[in-house]
């Protein structure tokens, strides 16, 4: 399968980024991605979506009541052509709204931490008796870094360096996560910047946080397609989208190694296979394979079981129990051990 690479949930100025369309597309390209999905709050912009030179540009929203005191259950909404902001105060009816209007929705940054320092509160999913949701951002690059900001030192390091303080997502999202697929559901997940590249100035200091050109080579999603793109917008878009609703994609964290080529696999007996997203019937025995372009720890994880682990740039498990399996991969950077990979589940059903 093609594999490209791209930026999801990102803002633009008709929210609260400081970017246009036009200027998000140019630093993508810049930092080689092939496509960005922008996700401004409460607003659907249409008539900017397209090929860019070599970017294709989907937009989409991220909803969320803002009226709630606190604020929290944003909801990422994909593959809708039209602003269902309304129904933000009822989050089962935004689901069951972008269900019937045909698309699909993740829960973002499902588990946040305030930052101490600045003030700002966590935006957590606050509403988890919902259904019909397609999954989860279990890596968002925003909320990590608030939860780093203590105190005003910690601020300024990590805004020059911000490579210091990513390690990975929340283990909380993790353990949600896998909690989710031990009771037998499908839940996809994805990952993201959550660009804004918002200025921020602290006496004759002024630095954007995180900016766009940064983000957009830190901790990116790769799409596995089952069609190449062909420059062509209606295509192309059906390519990004089936393969994000369907989990065929894992989650990089590129800037401390390229995982461009990683892929994880299943093979049963009789020769069915799947990849990252798919499903096999299980009859008691299944090949799992990992490869990686780089050497790392690798880790198998059924459950939150980590059930196989090797240091090197591939591992093979023969799975005899069904269940939802799907693998981390770690680096080290920085002197510190940090996630790089973390991909959809291969169910064995």
């Amino acid at each position: 399968m093609p594999e490209y690479i791209g930026a999801i949930h990102m803002h633009t100025t008709h929210s609260d980024g400081t970017a246009t369309h036009a200027e998000l597309a140019r630093i993508a390209a810049a930092a080689g991605l092939h496509f960005l999905i922008v996700t401004d709050h409460n607003v659907y912009v249409p008539d900017v979506e397209g090929w860019y030179d070599n970017v294709l540009l989907l937009v989409d929203q991220e909803i969320h009541d803002e009226e709630r005191v606190p604020e929290g259950s944003h909801l990422l909404v994909f593959d809708v052509d039209q602003d269902l902001s309304a129904h933000a105060k009822d989050p089962q009816r935004l689901i069951d709204a972008v269900r019937a209007a045909g698309g699909f929705c993740f829960l973002a940054h499902p588990f946040e931490r305030a930052a101490a320092y600045s003030g700002e509160s966590d935006l957590n999913w606050l509403d988890w008796d919902v259904s019909g949701y397609t999954g989860l951002e279990i890596w968002n690059t925003m909320s990590e870094f608030k939860s780093l900001v203590h105190s005003l030192p910690r601020a300024l390091l990590f805004a020059y360096f911000p490579d210091l303080g990513l390690r990975g997502p929340f283990p909380e999202t993790l353990a949600r996560w896998d909690e989710l697929l031990a009771a037998g559901e499908r839940v996809a997940a994805v990952g993201g910047p959550d660009a804004h590249g918002t200025v921020y100035r602290k006496g004759p200091l002024e630095r954007a946080i995180l900016p766009y050109d940064w983000l957009f080579r830190a901790v990116r999603l790769h799409i596995l397609t089952e069609a190449p793109f062909q420059h062509d917008l209606d295509h192309d878009r059906q390519q990004v989208y089936d393969a994000i609703r369907e989990g065929r994609s894992f989650i990089a964290y590129d800037w401390i190694a390229d995982a461009t080529g990683f892929r994880f696999a299943a093979r049963t007996p009789d020769g069915r296979q799947a990849t990252m997203g798919g499903e096999l019937s299980f009859d008691g025995r299944a090949e799992l394979e990992v490869i990686a372009p780089r050497r790392a720890e690798l880790r198998l994880v059924r459950h939150g079981q980590v059930v196989a682990r090797r240091h090197g740039r591939w591992l093979r498990h023969t799975a005899t129990e069904p269940g939802a399996y799907r693998v981390e991969a770690y680096r080290r950077h920085r002197l510190l051990r940090r996630g790089w990979v973390f991909t959809n589940p291969i169910y064995l059903r």
